[in-house]
């Protein structure tokens, strides 16, 4: 597959946003977030067009389309449009989006018919390194990719720094809102940049031993990273769903129940991988957006992620055992719980950053207790779920997405590792996960017998059913 530059400039907002503010501080939690892109690539297919034939004419007004409507709308994403100044603050400048436009040489059907296409996505994405995040970075970098049979690939970057999953989420569907009402205001909801969290400034900067991305450093494997996708269609989400349900936790969500299963499965491989019995940590990211009472909008941009925290282990003789799937749902459950509305009412207001340090000492130091309990050292994953954000929602004019993925391989993919990416399917039935895990151990949970007797692993986009 050859993708060919066509073209490449900066998309500057149409106009500027009345009164704001030239210099957009971060808050607490952005401030601690990793200096990276998030990447999410939507893939259109041309077939949802009405025209028969491919018609460049089409494209290029389809080009012209999301251009100007990208412009429109950076009107009121206005740090989108700007540049990373420092780590407390963007310079809402109004100098862009970096902006791309390629031509692939395949069709679509002949890209997700190759045998190792996850690995190629990072080409549909800006050429940008997606660890790094430099001063004077971009916040934002779109490559819009147009395939041989008139499909089109939508790769975007963005700053963690401005926005978690659920942000760019909102952004990626009001730009697409915008483009599909023919570049009117076409805005359900404005973005709102007024973090409830205090924001930074030179005053605001926690001790080394309080800044939360330390604590999954300590516990990552060496070595390189492998990545495979597991489709749990809607059939096999109820048969898990029936399996993880108790007493204590009687109708677990999907999330819930895929998240323990690669849990119990994920453990078995460290241990299988280690020769040791050994505890596993578990951190999965929750959107505090949901957890304050009353709940914060969508609309809300920067980062409201906090991380729920659980160890898959036993009491008895200190010793690993592969817990039950109920068992795993109930902890799950008990450590996201943990993160509610009083919790998140806590990074509010003046009193926050004095929260924020405090409550992030408790979660490393908790962590390292954990780690602690044996002599054999402590696993790590991460999960991560991008359900329910709507990505499947945005739609430029010409339909919605056939598939959304992440990016499977990069110029450096160690943000990944020791990673689990929940992703839903077109129908939001099911749930598509993207795990990334040292070779040795992916080679043995890719033939995981109890994982594979509920998931398809790597299918074919295109033939999805769910």
């Amino acid at each position: 597959m050859e993708v060919e530059i066509i073209s490449t400039q900066c998309i500057k907002p149409s106009c500027t946003t009345p009164n704001h503010p030239n210099t957009y501080n971060l808050s607490i939690l952005d401030q601690f977030m990793p200096s990276i892109y998030i990447p999410m690539v939507l893939f259109y297919s041309f077939a949802q067009s009405s025209q028969a034939n491919i018609d460049s004419t089409i494209t290029q007004q389809r080009l012209k389309q999301l251009k100007e409507s990208l412009s429109q709308v950076l009107t009121h994403f206005y740090p989108f449009a700007g540049r990373v100044k420092d780590k407390f603050t963007i310079d809402c400048n109004d100098e862009g989006v970096h902006y791309t436009e390629a031509k692939v040489s395949c069709t679509l059907a002949e890209f997700f018919n190759q045998p190792n296409f996850s690995s190629l996505i990072h080409k549909l994405v800006p050429n940008q390194p997606i660890m790094e995040l430099a001063t004077e970075g971009y916040t934002a970098m779109v490559q819009v990719n147009c395939f041989a049979c008139g499909g089109m690939v939508i790769g975007t970057l963005i700053s963690h720094m401005i926005a978690d999953g659920a942000g760019a989420s909102f952004f990626l569907n009001s730009w697409g809102s915008n483009s599909n009402f023919s570049h009117q205001d076409a805005f359900d909801q404005f973005p709102n940049f007024d973090t409830p969290f205090p924001q930074n400034n030179n005053n605001y900067a926690c001790p080394h031993d309080t800044n939360v991305m330390n604590l999954c450093g300590q516990f990552l494997n060496e070595g390189r990273v492998a990545m495979r996708r597991f489709l749990f269609d809607a059939e096999a989400i109820s048969r898990l769903r029936a399996q993880g349900s108790s007493l204590t936790v009687q109708n677990p969500t999907r999330v819930e129940v895929v998240t323990s299963l690669l849990c119990k499965c994920t453990a078995k491989v460290f241990n299988a991988n280690f020769g040791l019995e050994r505890p596993t940590l578990i951190t999965h990211a929750v959107n505090m957006r949901r957890r304050a009472s009353p709940m914060f909008p969508k609309s809300c941009m920067g980062n409201f992620a906090w991380l729920a925290l659980a160890l898959i282990m036993s009491s008895k003789d200190n010793k690993v055992i592969m817990e039950l799937l109920p068992d795993l749902v109930v902890k799950l459950r008990e450590a996201v719980s943990s993160i509610n509305s009083d919790f998140v009412k806590g990074f509010e207001g003046d009193e926050g950053y004095a929260k924020y340090c405090e409550v992030s000492k408790e979660l490393i130091e908790k962590a390292s207790s954990f780690a602690a309990t044996t002599t054999s050292g402590v696993n790590y994953v991460h999960f991560t779920s991008w359900c329910n954000f709507g990505l499947y929602d945005v739609d430029y004019g010409w339909g919605k997405p056939i598939w959304v993925s992440c990016v499977a391989d990069s110029v450096d993919d160690s943000m990944f590792f020791n990673a689990v990416i929940l992703m839903d399917t077109p129908s939001g039935n099911g749930i598509e996960c993207w795990v990334y895990l040292n070779e040795d151990e992916m080679a043995i949970l890719q033939q995981d017998k109890e994982l594979l007797a509920f998931s398809t692993l790597d299918p074919n986009p295109q033939q999805l059913k769910d």
